[in-house]
């Protein structure tokens, strides 16, 4: 679908290798950040129901501004933990991006319009999506790139309302794998401040569901890219 989205691409495959490294280098050293996991889970006790609304709150107003959402998604992990992080990252992900549609759709319509003209992949990407429906919004979205671009993309170009709100359910996989990363950082983090001993059954099988995330995510992008490609 040309470099523009290879290069999105490139760089979340990045932020996953970095945060992959980053899981080795806590737990030979996270023993120094151990102590920091149960202060923080007071204060997440502290702040109550309001957390979480100020986590989605602070998604919805950064995402117009293109803010990248891995770190979000890794803060879900570490804070909420797997299902419930998971849970809000992915609801403030998706309303944030309705909105960014509707803005590119009826307030910036012209000047990202503009953008995609220097922008040739993403413009026929989401060109194609506005014929072919919420199909290929969904396999759009499969692929880990910026979302909020594609939704401004999708609003300028008058997408159908319907089409982007059933195909944004594709940012599912991707938001998933950036949650599970940073519960197993999260998790890791205290199994070294605990030292080795600490290694129980439940780490071991975090990090081999960390390995099979990856597989599962990286085998999904390869089934949205050649549904992608069938469409043009």
């Amino acid at each position: 679908m040309g470099t523009a989205r290879e290069l999105n691409v490139s760089r979340h495959r990045i932020a996953w290798a970095v945060g992959a490294m980053l899981i080795v280098l806590l737990a030979f050293e996270g023993h120094h950040l151990a102590g920091l996991i149960p202060e923080l889970d007071r204060l997440i006790e502290k702040v109550g129901p309001l957390g979480p609304l100020v986590y989605i709150a602070a998604i919805v107003v950064l995402e117009p501004f293109l803010f990248p959402n891995a770190i979000f998604g890794l803060a879900a992990g570490a804070v909420f933990g797997l299902w419930e992080g998971f849970l809000y990252y992915f609801g403030a992900v998706y309303l944030a991006n309705m909105v960014v549609y509707l803005i590119g759709r009826r307030l910036l319509r012209k000047p990202v319009l503009h953008q995609l003209d220097k922008r040739p992949s993403i413009r026929n990407a989401a060109a194609a999506a506005k014929t072919e429906g919420a199909g290929l919004v969904f396999w759009l979205r499969v692929i880990p790139m910026n979302p909020a671009f594609l939704s401004y993309a999708l609003g300028a170009l008058q997408t159908a309302p319907r089409s982007v709100a059933i195909g944004t359910l594709g940012i599912a996989p991707h938001m998933f794998v950036d949650v599970y990363l940073g519960r197993v950082a999260a998790h890791v983090t205290k199994m070294a401040g605990q030292g080795y001993a600490g290694w129980q059954t439940k780490g071991v099988v975090l990090l081999l569901g960390l390995v099979a995330v990856f597989v599962v995510s990286w085998r999904i992008t390869r089934i949205a890219r050649t549904q992608i490609r069938g469409a043009r």
